[in-house]
């Protein structure tokens, strides 16, 4: 009697494990990102054919099976003998139970099934296990300049020579693509880095990520100001120049400044060169020596748009004039 009830003492802690239907989470590997081609159909088998995971994205990176958060799995056991009587189920690291339907997992990381089938003649299969990890989480991704962007007040200002590049990350099945748009323009794929829009003025690029189980990124959006607009330069002279046929005369002390403006992100420097000379950064009102010279400038804003040049050509007078007494009858 006493072993009888150890027996159905047994057979109750059985039962009671095969209502185990979810499990606990294990840890999962570090997983790099891969670029191996996702499987897109619904049911996908394992290499045995006999764990089937269905309404799910299975990915395979090479060396263990990845899916998505919805899977549900299915244990498809055969006998061509006298039939499936049970099929004998463990997950994780429960207790071995009875199967009788499609089961999942809620918690992301590493998971085990394992499975034995009995016949109807008490023929008990070899213990068979099928690892996986189930992913749920959305890449990290984010959007970057080669050249840094000029904040003024709330507005971020970029020139046409800037390129935007956007890099993902994920540490489970790894990137499948990345899409982006800029304004309302059609989606598409990214795959190098970009240069903005043609066009002055306010735009915005959105953009997301997507992993190899379906996972996407919430999308996010970046706005900013196009501007391609130049610096206006001019040149003011004291004292005044004097002009005579066509020749422009200036004292010797006086001053060349430059003086440049911008509307957008402000002036960042004026270049300029004397006589095609070494190119030197504005600073001080320019001093010329004797003789006639040229002077040559342009202004260039923070995004690097530049100024049309400003090209004058000075004669700098210092010869004193002269007079002569002349008698007259």
């Amino acid at each position: 009697m006493k072993n009888a009830k150890k027996v159905l003492f047994s057979l109750g802690l059985v039962l009671l494990a095969a209502s185990l239907v979810y499990s606990q989470q294990t840890s999962a590997p570090d997983q790099g990102t891969s670029t191996n081609v996702v499987t897109d159909q619904p049911n996908t088998s394992t290499t045995e054919k006999e764990v089937i995971a269905t309404n799910s994205i299975v990915y395979n990176d090479g060396k263990i099976d990845y899916v998505s958060a919805d899977v549900r799995f299915v244990i498809n056991a055969k006998d061509e003998g006298s039939g499936v009587k049970r099929v004998f189920l463990m997950l994780d690291d429960s207790q071995f139970g009875v199967y009788n339907k499609p089961f999942t997992f809620f918690s992301e990381g590493k998971h085990l099934i394992g499975y034995k089938v009995e016949d109807n003649v008490d023929n008990i299969s070899l213990f068979k296990s099928y690892e996986f990890i189930m992913d749920k989480s959305a890449p990290l991704v984010s959007l970057s300049s080669d050249k840094k962007p000029i904040k003024v007040g709330d507005v971020i200002y970029v020139g046409s020579n800037y390129n935007f590049g956007i890099a993902a990350e994920d540490t489970l099945s790894g990137v499948k693509d990345i899409e982006y748009k800029i304004d309302e323009e059609a989606s598409v794929i990214y795959q190098n880095q970009f240069a903005p829009v043609g066009t002055n003025g306010f735009h915005k690029i959105t953009y997301k990520a997507s992993d190899n189980v379906g996972n996407a990124s919430l999308e996010q959006s970046y706005l900013f100001f196009m501007d391609l607009n130049s610096p206006v330069l001019t040149t003011v002279i004291e004292p005044d120049i004097f002009e005579k046929d066509g020749i422009k005369y200036v004292s010797p002390s006086a001053q060349i400044k430059l003086i440049a403006s911008d509307t957008e992100t402000g002036v960042a420097n004026i270049s300029y060169t004397i006589d095609d000379g070494a190119v030197m950064d504005y600073s001080y009102p320019i001093r010329l020596t004797s003789g006639t010279h040229t002077i040559k400038a342009k202004a260039f804003d923070m995004v690097g748009n530049a100024s049309q040049e400003v090209s004058l050509t000075l004669t700098v007078d210092s010869k004193a004039p002269e007079a002569d007494l002349v008698p007259t009858k």
